[in-house]
C-alpha cells in the first residue's frame, strides 16, 4: 500500500501549532482534534460504498452509502485524543483499544491492554497513533491485528520518522499509512525531533 502524505497548507499550519512548546493544553487538544478529523477524511476515501435509492422530500435520489463497518483503534494513551473527534464525525464506528509501548531498557514492545470490538476482523480498521518513532510499536500493533484476522488496516499518524515509516512499510507493506510529515529524526531518548514532545502528556496536561 502507498504512504499518503497529507501536506496541504492548512494541515501544515496546524502541525506548526502542535509543535510549538508555547501552545497551551486547551489549544493543543482542539488542534489535535481538528487534525484528526482531517486525516480521517483523507483515509476514508478508500472506504467501499454502493449506490442506493432513497426518498427525499421532493423525489427519489440515488446516493452513495458506505457498506463496510468501521473500527477505530486508538493506541493508548495519545491515540485516545484522536478517537473522540473522529467519533463525533462517524458515531457508528466501533472502537477498540490497545495499550502498547516500546520499553527502551528491554528494547522491545510491551503490551498491557488489548480489547477489540466484535467483528473487527471484517471491518476497515483505522489505527490512531499521533507519532511513529522507531516503528516498533506500530509493527507490534499491526502484528496483533493480523493475529485476530484483520486485513484492511489503515494507520493514521501526524508525524513519523523516515526510519519508522520505512520499517513499518517493509514489515507490513499491505498497510496504508497516512501522515502529515515523515521527515523527523529520532533523538537519543527515542523521541522524534523536532517532534511534538510527549503527545499524551501535552494532551492530558500531565507534563
Amino acid at each position: 500500500m502507498p504512504v499518503t502524505l497529507i501536506d496541504n497548507p492548512l494541515m501544515q499550519h496546524k502541525l506548526g501549532s502542535l509543535r510549538n512548546v508555547d501552545t497551551q493544553p486547551d489549544s493543543f487538544r482542539r488542534i489535535l482534534s481538528q487534525m484528526s478529523v482531517q486525516i480521517f477524511y483523507e483515509a476514508a476515501r478508500g472506504l467501499p460504498h454502493e449506490a442506493r435509492t432513497i426518498t427525499t422530500p421532493f423525489a427519489t435520489a440515488e446516493v452513495n452509502r458506505i457498506n463496510k463497518s468501521v473500527a477505530l483503534l486508538p493506541v493508548m494513551r495519545a491515540g485516545l485524543g484522536m478517537a473522540e473527534s473522529i467519533l463525533n464525525l462517524w458515531p457508528d464506528a466501533a472502537v477498540g483499544h490497545i495499550g502498547i509501548y516500546r520499553d527502551k531498557f528491554l528494547k522491545n514492545t510491551v503490551e498491557y491492554y488489548f480489547k477489540m470490538p466484535k467483528g473487527v476482523a471484517k471491518a476497515s480498521v483505522f489505527v490512531l497513533d499521533p507519532i511513529i518513532a522507531t516503528g516498533d510499536t506500530a509493527i507490534a500493533t499491526v502484528d496483533r491485528l493480523k493475529e485476530i484476522g484483520c486485513s484492511d488496516i489503515n494507520y493514521l499518524s501526524f508525524l513519523t520518522s523516515s526510519q519508522g515509516k520505512d520499517t513499518l512499510m517493509t514489515v507490513h507493506p499491505d498497510v496504508h499509512l497516512f501522515a502529515v510529515c515523515t521527515e523527523d529524526e529520532i533523538n537519543d531518548e527515542g523521541y522524534l525531533t523536532p517532534g511534538l514532545g510527549d503527545v499524551g502528556a501535552r494532551y492530558y496536561n500531565t507534563i
